[in-house]
């Protein structure tokens, strides 16, 4: 996507979904879970700005190929797939399907492949100077191959990948940048306002009606003055020098999150939100300061930061989305709260345009 941000273990299982139709709130300890089994896998692109597509659109999913960089008994080869066995490996690095309702878990399982087929067509030689196409880490999409995942979600996967093969998002022009991330906190973001410069005009920020109604999404993370100031000065253009005076949101977007942030010291910096967070992630992991969607103490010795969400909050809201999934809502209206604007481009044939006009979809969110 995404898109993305610091890496980490992106294996992970779905283990703590409830059932599809409760209208009940989760609890806070199955709130935590779905973090920490979203978190690895929505931060994508988190600390980079939009991707630049470098192949033009193919028309038939079946005739590509991807050249992927993977890990291999610790040495980096590049393996040559084709783009649903690509797809297969990488919807399970990406989405936790331990869903207890298989329903919802099909469900899952066929929207990331949607985006993993999307988002693979979008960027295909991506790291073309480097000779392959795509990385599997998070500055990518991570993969997995299928003979390593468990055969219980292989199967799952294999089933979702064929449903909906060779299906894309599209904007008319060709596959989107199909970006998401774990937890948006309520509302999402324009990705011009996450990134800067000119974005599509499916990257809008929307209200999420839906991930609020999962507890816990609250984050803390509290720095001493002098840590802040050298993790700071890790970075040439966040460096301040030998003290930190201030620190201060200087600017927010209409969900909250800082767009830009005034840091005091030896220098003067208005340091861009998304980056700021990416420097404390490449020094404390990703897990520490997890959105921009934050506010500020500051306190004589002490930096105190609050705040709600995980990810870059750009495009697709998995915590909201697998709530959506779970009240028995169609991919195509998941994907059309997300991508508004798109159409989602099946098997040859005609194009069906992404409409949130489902009235089942529209009497959920009046609810909340």
């Amino acid at each position: 996507m995404h898109p993305t941000a610091a890496p980490t273990d992106r294996y992970h299982v779905r283990k703590n979904r409830t059932s599809a139709c409760s209208q009940t709130r989760t609890s806070r300890s199955t709130r935590t879970l779905l973090l920490l089994a979203l978190a690895a896998g929505t931060a994508r692109c988190a600390t980079a700005p939009l991707p630049t597509p470098h192949a033009p659109f193919p028309e038939a999913s079946a005739d590509v190929t991807l050249q992927v960089e993977v890990a291999v008994d610790g040495e980096q080869r590049i393996l040559t797939l084709p783009l649903e066995q690509y797809v297969a490996g990488s919807v399970p690095a990406e989405m936790p399907l331990n869903e207890p309702d298989t329903a919802v878990a099909d469900r899952l399982a066929r929207l990331q492949a949607i985006l993993a087929r999307t988002y693979a067509l979008a960027n295909r030689g991506r790291h073309a100077h480097e000779g392959f196409d795509l990385c599997s880490t998070t500055h990518c999409q991570v993969y997995i191959p299928q003979e390593r995942q468990p055969v219980a979600v292989a199967r799952l996967v294999a089933a979702a990948v064929e449903q909906t093969h060779g299906q894309i998002i599209t904007d008319g022009h060709g596959p989107i940048q199909a970006l998401f991330h774990a937890d948006c906190g309520g509302h999402t973001s324009s990705a011009t306002d996450v990134w800067g410069g000119p974005a599509p005009e499916y990257l809008v920020g929307v209200r999420d009606s839906f991930c609020v109604t999962v507890p816990n999404t609250d984050w803390h993370l509290t720095l001493n003055r002098d840590h802040l100031r050298r993790i700071l000065n890790t970075s040439q253009d966040t460096a301040i020098g030998q003290r930190l005076d201030q620190i201060a949101v200087v600017s927010r977007d209409r969900s909250g999150r800082a767009i830009s942030i005034s840091v005091v010291g030896d220098e003067r910096r208005v340091i861009q939100g998304e980056r700021l967070r990416a420097v404390i992630g490449e020094q404390l992991g990703p897990r520490a300061f997890r959105s921009t969607r934050f506010r500020v103490e500051q306190q004589a010795d002490r930096i105190l930061f609050s705040g709600q969400g995980f990810g870059h909050g750009v495009g697709l809201c998995q915590t909201g989305a697998i709530v959506q999934a779970r009240h028995g809502e169609p991919v195509r209206a998941i994907l059309a709260h997300y991508y508004p604007g798109t159409w989602l481009e099946p098997r040859p044939g005609a194009t069906t345009r992404l409409s949130t006009a489902n009235s089942r979809l529209r009497r959920v969110v009046a609810r909340r």
